[in-house]
Parts: C-alpha cells; sequence; structure tokens
C-alpha cells in the first residue's frame, strides 16, 4: 500500500513539472528579439535561394507591436527563409502558432512548416499552414496569429521549425514564434516511463 501511494505521489509530481514543462516555448529567440540590432537573429539559421533573396532582422514601422520580427521575401525566381532545430518526443502533440503577415507588393506567399526528424535527421512527416495569401497583387496581410498542431511519428528524436516565403514577390513577415507540446501527452508519456521503471 505504501508503495502504491508512493509511486502515485511520484507520479502527480512527475505530471506536474511535465505540464509545466510543456507550457514553456522549446523555441529559443522564438520573438526575434535578440540581437537588438539588425544582425542575424540567435538561434536561427537563415536560408536564401536565388539572386534577389532576402532575410532581414529588423523593426520599423511594419512591426505592430514595437520589437524586431523576420522579413523574407524573394522574386519569382528567388526565396528566403529560417528554421530551428530542437529535441522531440515520438507519439507527442505539438502546437506551433506564429504571427504572420505579409508587405503589400505583388502576392507573396507565406508558410511555416513543422518537419518531424529521426536521429540521422531524416524527415519522417511534415506539416504545412500558410501564414501569408494575399487575395490579389499589392495587397497587404495584416499581422494575424496562425496555428498548426501535429502528433510527432513513431522515430521522431527532433522537430524543425521552418518560416518561408514560400513563392511569389515581396516580403511575408514572421514574430513570436511559439512550439509547445500538449500537456496531455506529456504527461501520459511520463507516467508510462515511470509505470515501466516500477516494473523494473
Amino acid at each position: 500500500m505504501k508503495k502504491r501511494i508512493i509511486v502515485m505521489l511520484l507520479a502527480l509530481c512527475l505530471m506536474t513539472g511535465i505540464v509545466s514543462e510543456a507550457n514553456a516555448n522549446l523555441l529559443t529567440n522564438g520573438n526575434f528579439n535578440s540581437p537588438n540590432s539588425a544582425d542575424a537573429p540567435d538561434a536561427w539559421t537563415i536560408w536564401t535561394w536565388g539572386s534577389s533573396a532576402w532575410a532581414n532582422h529588423q523593426n520599423d514601422s511594419s512591426s505592430y507591436d514595437e520589437t524586431y520580427y523576420m522579413a523574407v521575401g524573394g522574386s519569382s525566381d528567388s526565396g528566403a527563409g529560417l528554421y530551428q532545430i530542437v529535441a522531440a518526443t515520438a507519439g507527442v502533440t505539438y502546437t506551433l502558432t506564429v504571427d504572420g503577415g505579409a508587405q503589400a507588393w505583388w502576392k507573396p506567399y507565406g508558410e511555416m512548416k513543422i518537419f518531424f526528424l529521426d536521429a540521422s535527421d531524416a524527415v519522417l512527416d511534415t506539416q504545412v499552414a500558410v501564414t501569408a495569401d494575399p487575395s490579389g497583387y499589392d495587397t497587404q496581410v495584416d499581422w494575424h496569429n496562425v496555428t498548426l498542431t501535429a502528433i510527432a511519428p513513431v522515430g521522431t528524436t527532433q522537430i524543425k521549425i521552418e518560416l518561408a516565403c514560400a513563392s511569389g514577390q515581396g516580403t511575408v513577415w514572421f514574430d513570436n514564434a511559439v512550439l509547445v507540446p500538449e500537456p496531455a501527452t506529456m504527461a501520459i508519456f511520463g507516467l508510462g516511463l515511470l509505470l515501466i521503471k516500477r516494473k523494473k
């Protein structure tokens, strides 16, 4: 009886810790406020393709919260984006939220993606959400929040978060990227580990 009570208390403590951990943003510098300059944002890797692409870390009148954000874009034959990779657990539900928008210039198309990777960096699954899809040319997409939720498939050890101007000509904006595991699935996973250890 005492052992059962101890196990239940340990499970409760573990789940409480996991829920607290689950509420934390897994992304580093998701608000792009570091550094406080036009230098590339800390913890993110920027990529471009084509000769006329750009990825700017900036703070100007386009910002809705008066802090730094990312402005990425290109022309019809180029594009840009940025990504960050974090540890992940198979079977856990992850939710990505990002504030996005687009400049009123031609028709830039923005996307945010979740890539589930195994230990060798192979892609197991990809989930995509549109952050900016102008209704017409030279139409601004105002800042708004976009959410994407997905379950990590078997074999997942990492998640790659990518924010990009996928096509079109112009600039898309990104700010306040947050990736969190769902508390319930993390708690179940943690309880399962505890019970496995108890049986041993």
